[in-house]
């Protein structure tokens, strides 16, 4: 496979945002004001004992846009692009290493850790599982990664401040440098992870192209390599031969776009590592919208080679509902794809659901449909975009739908705890609210859609004449 001959590192230049352990303001789901990190991570750590995780020692993320993250739950990202750094340069920025420092010390020092995982650390606080955990939990049975992370954090405990090993071995690699090609245009989603999502910012006026760049270098701190909507693989700049060092050493490989399938690069890595007689070794944690690709059987047939596949359904919704959140997705299609994909001999299913003001009345029957394959979805906080977090529902909705959640029965209470316990925590933001409604309508009138027909609780936020002339 041909991803992109090996060319000079680029030069990039560094945005001036001061400190990043200060330019992070962590952003509660639930919350008006700024939750108090510190006091929370004194909390879960007197609770549990330590704070330690394994993302910044032995996994690797880098996002669509080329900069690396300590992991895929933080907004804290490192400052130089793969196209200067390339993959293995980015264990040793400082937003690895501190983190790391303060890790391995069992957190005599915190500013990187309050500034890198404060999304974990409030979800911990209030008592739900979080990717911290779950990561911990994947290596247990990985001896071979097991003892690798023992050494490397002994390694930062006995050289402080010095230059971090490669690692050996690798547990998770999650690079997503393909691009961010979608063909979904879902409300939660951004710019970043999905071209359709930026082609529509476009279209309503929200955005132009330049002022979506202008958006995430600010956010990042570096001038990026390339132009929305599209990002591309090439833009990217990635040596081929040090990525397939990286997948050749590490033990589970998530694929996640965009939209999956439809990135040719993550079926290639399928297809190669089937090939080289890897796939025996090598676990997949896949996330799928289900939607769209034409030869998901292929898609079956290559899975079924490796040695486990957590295939994660990425929804919002079980049924048509879905198909209004993650717009222009059809049920009838996904479900097909989900059925198929459950019956691989070495799957274990997941279904993957954010926590925002439209699903949320309607958690459990995620949690009964997802019974079919012996399944309980997991439900994730959403932070981003803004307008769309839990703070914009309004009381009058949110108290129906606790109304209708807890007349369920208690097996099924038991498994929407977290959505319960979020509802009864929630803070309303009326300006949050009018901000979602306007983008809701502009959307609607662009799709010509109707929230109403999937969401008719909403009926007396949407009293204008188009939706009159639809309802």
């Amino acid at each position: 496979m041909k991803i992109k001959s090996k060319k000079p590192h680029k030069k990039l230049s560094r945005i001036d945002v001061g400190d990043p352990n200060k330019k992070v303001v962590p952003v509660s789901p639930l919350q008006k004001e700024k939750p108090d990190i510190g006091n929370m991570l004194d909390n879960v750590i007197k609770k549990k004992g330590n704070f330690f995780c394994s993302q910044p020692f032995i996994h690797m993320y880098i996002p669509t846009y080329g900069l690396a993250h300590p992991c895929c739950n933080t907004t804290m990202n490192v400052k130089k692009h793969v196209s200067e750094i390339g993959i293995e340069g980015v264990w040793n920025e400082p937003e690895l290493a501190n983190l790391r420092e303060e890790m391995a010390n069992g957190h005599k020092k915190r500013d990187a850790t309050i500034a890198t995982c404060y999304r974990c650390i409030e979800t911990e606080w209030r008592g739900f599982g979080t990717p911290r955990m779950a990561y911990n939990n994947d290596m247990r049975n990985d001896e071979e990664e097991l003892t690798e992370l023992d050494r490397l954090v002994k390694y930062v405990q006995d050289n402080p401040g010095a230059r971090y090993p490669v690692p050996d071995k690798i547990h998770t690699s999650q690079i997503k440098v393909w691009g961010n090609y979608c063909n979904l245009k879902c409300l939660m989603c951004s710019a970043e992870d999905s071209s359709g999502v930026a082609e529509e910012w476009i279209a309503l006026g929200e955005y132009t192209p330049s002022q979506i760049l202008e958006r995430s270098e600010i956010r990042s701190g570096s001038s990026m390599p390339f132009s929305y909507p599209r990002i591309s693989y090439e833009d990217n700049n990635i040596d081929e031969e040090e990525f397939w060092r990286t997948i050749k050493k590490t033990k589970r490989i998530q694929l996640i776009g965009g939209e999956t399938w439809l990135i040719k690069q993550y079926v290639n890595i399928l297809e190669k590592c089937v090939k080289e007689g890897w796939a025996k070794d090598k676990k997949i944690f896949a996330f799928s919208n289900n939607f769209g690709y034409p030869k998901m059987q292929y898609i079956f047939d290559l899975l079924k080679e490796f040695k486990h596949v957590h295939y994660k359904c990425s929804m919002e919704l079980w049924g048509h509902k879905n198909d209004y959140i993650r717009y222009p997705s059809k049920w009838p299609e996904v479900y097909k794809n989900i059925k198929l994909m459950a019956s691989l001999p070495n799957v274990g299913m997941g279904f993957a659901f954010t926590l925002n003001p439209l699903n949320i009345g309607y958690v459990d029957e995620a949690v009964k449909g997802a019974e079919e394959f012996g399944r309980t979805p997991s439900f994730f906080n959403l932070t981003r975009p803004t307008w769309f977090t839990l703070k914009g529902l309004p009381p009058d909705i949110r108290d129906l739908y606790l109304d209708r959640l807890y007349k369920n029965s208690y097996d099924v209470l038991d498994k929407i705890k977290k959505p319960l316990d979020y509802l009864e925590s929630l803070e309303w933001d009326e300006f949050q609210m009018h901000e979602m409604i306007a983008k809701i309508k502009a959307r609607d009138k662009l799709r010509g859609d109707n929230i109403l027909k999937y969401f008719p609780e909403w009926t007396p936020y949407f009293k204008d004449d188009y939706y009159g002339s639809l309802t």
